[in-house]
Parts: structure tokens; C-alpha cells; sequence
């Protein structure tokens, strides 16, 4: 009787309240309708979505040695990805996509009550694909308080228009090759040929399944640094699976019972095959298209445009090269330490030592700064951790940059090329042992004698 007394005594106050209350919701979703709070895309603008693509280094028969790129992103056709990684898509990240027009009411009333007045973790984000798609496109940005609020209001009005620009396999092609992975990979080709070693059209189910689960956590869910927690992942995404009819029981308790086998491959600029080779590809066509943009008055990347860079090199000589170099080197590089003993002059040649010190980029930088002689010894020979090359690994250890210039001064290196005698082209490339740890090309950078430019050729 009180509350309604009450109700009944400032009926009028509280009906002001209330339609004072929506129109300000009214104005605020306005605000971020019309683009206050950051740019809104028109339909126009999203039908013509130009991504990012990493362009590709391909030895003579079409096999990949690396790629250039901001990031790492291979777009590929609809037709391209099997059936079973939509399927697990759509089970696992939005099991009404079909049904919705960009926004999932039901899934945002779930996470409403479940998140925030139940304070329940597992209800999810409540974000349909169309709306993750546009969180892809169009970053969020740091907003403050009411940062969720509007990035969730945003990308819903953004998956709409999506919603009628794109057909639903359109929406899920795009999603797909823009949705970030694991180990710093954007879209489904990338990711499947960094674990797996192989193009997305011949992704298994628990492949595929695989991919799909880490998309929850990119990093909690790593299948490469995380084996276990990707395999407990992996088996959530095959139980929505056949829960949602895209798997029956005897597929799902045979697929759980694998194990995840990666085929890890590195495409970073450090890693992977020929990189010496590919550094020197790059800095040709950085050089290359300099020249032609002018000429053409055109804004080619070699980082952003997806170009294909068909080379000579030999893939699997290259190969064998590499592997021929690196047990030669490290057998060589053994005998070498060995034969010098304790006698070593990078352990007893103060002179030879003192000489390298200076001629360091850390000895170099710290004079520029300023430091006299005796300061800059006294921080050059302070510890700290860090990472050394040997020919059994990577050696952690306290060292200072002098013990770290010492260690390196013993190291052998190498350059060496082969060339088809017919018409000259590039067939194997190796411009040292190690390219992360040694930049510096033996191949094209190192000065020789004149009689060593004819060795070759006698």
C-alpha cells in the first residue's frame, strides 16, 4: 500500500523521470549513431573493404619462403574453406547466425542477466559474428567508463549494415580472413598454414576445430605454446558441434580421442627458409617500386598488397644447403675451439678484443651519449640476461656485452650461392649461419680478394 500511495502521490515525477531517462538513451545512442564517438561506417564505404594481404616469396615451383607484411594475412575464397570449419564456427561463436540480421537479442539479454546481475562468467560476450567482423574492421579505442558500452552499440550498428551489404557466406568469408589467431596470424590461411603446414581447403576436422577453439583466447588457447588447454578447447568446440547436429556421436568420440599434431611453420622475417635470400628480395623491391610508384603514379606495399614474388631460388636444394651448412659448420666450428684451447685469442688477445669493443654499435652509442672512456667500460662489463647463439641452441645466460662480443668473435659464418651455369639464375642463397643473430650477408656484402671472385669459376 505505500508503494503504491507513493507511486500514486509523484506519479508525475517519476513518468518525467522515466521519459527523461530515454531520452537520454535516445541521444546517446544518436551520439554514437552519428559518429561522435567514433567514425561510423555508410554501406557504401563497407562494400568496397580493401584488407590488408601479406605479399608471398615463392621459390621456382610456387612453394612458400616467406612473406612480407604489417600483418600476416592471406585472404582466400569462400569456396576454399571446408564445410566442417564453418560448421564449427557457427556452433561455437554463433549458433543462431543464420537467423539473426546482425544482432543476437536473445544472446545480449542472456549475457544481461547472466554476466551483470548474476555476475556469471560463462555466459560470453554475446557479440554474433557480424558484430566480432566489425570489432576486426574498425578497432576499438580506449573510451574510458562508458568504453563497452559504446564499442557494443557501435559494432551492432556496423554488423547490421554489414548484414545488408554481404550475404551471410560473405560475412563468414570476411570474418574469417581478418579474424586474428594465434602467434600474431590474421585469417584462417595464415593460421593454417603457420600450425599446420597446410592450406585451409585440407584442414581436418579436428584441425579446423583446433583453430576455431583459440579464437576464444588467442593466447590462453595457443596450441603450440599451450598443448593441453588448446586440446581441452579443441573437444568444446567438437561437443557444440555434434550438440548442434554438425557431428554424430561415433565422429565426436573418435575426433576426441586425437592428439594435436602441429606442423609448425615460421614465416617471421628472423625464421623459416632462405632468409638471408629474402632480405635481399625485399630490399630489391623496396628499391624496385620506389621507382615505379613515380613512374606510374602509383601506391604499391610490399607490406599491405598481397603481391606474389615468384623467384628462381630452389627449394629443395635450398634446403639441403641449409643442412649440409649447418652440420659442416657446427662440426668445423667444434675443431676450430678446440684447436685454439685455452690459447684462444678471443679468450687471451686483449688488443684483438679491446678492438672489437670498440668497434661495436654498444660501444659507438654510448660515446654518442656522452660517457668518457672508463663509464662506458664499466657499463659495457656489467651481467645481465640474455640469449647467445651456439650451434646447440640458444644458451641463456648471465653475460655482459663484452662477454657477448667475445662469443661471437670465435663464431665461423659462411656465404655461399649456386647458379644455373645456362642462364645464370639464383638456385640456393646463404648469407650466413644464423640469421636472427647475424644480420650481415657473407653472400652480397662481404669484400673478397680477386682471386677468391675466380675460385668459383675455376
Amino acid at each position: 500500500m505505500r508503494i503504491k500511495h507513493f507511486i500514486n502521490k509523484h506519479k508525475k515525477a517519476i513518468l518525467i523521470s522515466i521519459a527523461g531517462f530515454c531520452c537520454l538513451l535516445f541521444i546517446f545512442y544518436g551520439s554514437i549513431y552519428f559518429g561522435l564517438w567514433g567514425h561510423i561506417p555508410s554501406k557504401k564505404e563497407l562494400s568496397n573493404l580493401n584488407l590488408e594481404q601479406a605479399t608471398e616469396i615463392l621459390s621456382e615451383d610456387g612453394q612458400l619462403l616467406g612473406k612480407l607484411y604489417i600483418n600476416d594475412r592471406q585472404p582466400i575464397i569462400y569456396d576454399s574453406i571446408p564445410k566442417h570449419v564453418i560448421n564449427a564456427l557457427v556452433a561455437t561463436e554463433d549458433v543462431r547466425f543464420y537467423d539473426h540480421n546482425g544482432v543476437d537479442i536473445r544472446s545480449l539479454f542472456r549475457v544481461l542477466i547472466k554476466s551483470i546481475l548474476l555476475q556469471d562468467d560463462s555466459s560470453g560476450g554475446g557479440s554474433t559474428i557480424s558484430q566480432q567482423l566489425a570489432k576486426n574492421l574498425f578497432p576499438r579505442k580506449n573510451l574510458g567508463s562508458f568504453g563497452i558500452i559504446v564499442h557494443k552499440i557501435r559494432e551492432s550498428i556496423i554488423a547490421k549494415r554489414l548484414e545488408k551489404v554481404y550475404s551471410k557466406e560473405e560475412i563468414l568469408l570476411h570474418y574469417l580472413n581478418t579474424v586474428p589467431f594465434s602467434d600474431n596470424t590474421y585469417g584462417i590461411e595464415s593460421a593454417a598454414k603457420h600450425f599446420f603446414n597446410r592450406s585451409t581447403t585440407a584442414l581436418s576436422i579436428s584441425q579446423g576445430a583446433t583453430l576455431i577453439g583459440s579464437l576464444k583466447a588467442t593466447y590462453y588457447y595457443n596450441p603450440k605454446l599451450f598443448p593441453d588447454r588448446s586440446l581441452q578447447r579443441r573437444n568444446v568446440v567438437l561437443s557444440q558441434m555434434k550438440n548442434y547436429g554438425y557431428l554424430d556421436q561415433a565422429a565426436y568420440d573418435t575426433l576426441t580421442k586425437d592428439s594435436i599434431t602441429l606442423d609448425l611453420q615460421q614465416y617471421s622475417y628472423n625464421d623459416g627458409i632462405a632468409p638471408y635470400f629474402r632480405e635481399h628480395v625485399r630490399l630489391y623491391l623496396k628499391n624496385w617500386l620506389r621507382d615505379y610508384n613515380q613512374k606510374q603514379d602509383s601506391t604499391i606495399n610490399i607490406y599491405t598488397d598481397g603481391l606474389k614474388i615468384h623467384t628462381t631460388l630452389n627449394y629443395k636444394m635450398q634446403q639441403l644447403a641449409e643442412q649440409a651448412m649447418k652440420e659442416h659448420l657446427s662440426t668445423l666450428q667444434e675443431q676450430f675451439e678446440e684447436s685454439y684451447g685455452d690459447n684462444a685469442p678471443w679468450l687471451t688477445n686483449k688488443a684483438l678484443i679491446e678492438a672489437e669493443v670498440k668497434n661495436s654499435p654498444a660501444y659507438k652509442n654510448l660515446i654518442k651519449e656522452g660517457l668518457n672512456e672508463v663509464a662506458v667500460m664499466d657499463s659495457l662489463n656489467k651481467k645481465k640476461a640474455m640469449e647467445l647463439f651456439t650451434w646447440k641452441g640458444e644458451k641463456k645466460e648471465n653475460a655482459s656485452s663484452i662477454d657477448s662480443i667475445q662469443h661471437y668473435m670465435k663464431l665461423l659464418n659462411c656465404g655461399f650461392v649456386t647458379l644455373d651455369p645456362r642462364d645464370g639464375a639464383l638456385k640456393v642463397w646463404i648469407g650466413g649461419i644464423d640469421y636472427e643473430h647475424f644480420k650481415y650477408d657473407h653472400v652480397i656484402q662481404s669484400k673478397r680478394q680477386i682471386g677468391s671472385t675466380f675460385t668459383p669459376i675455376g
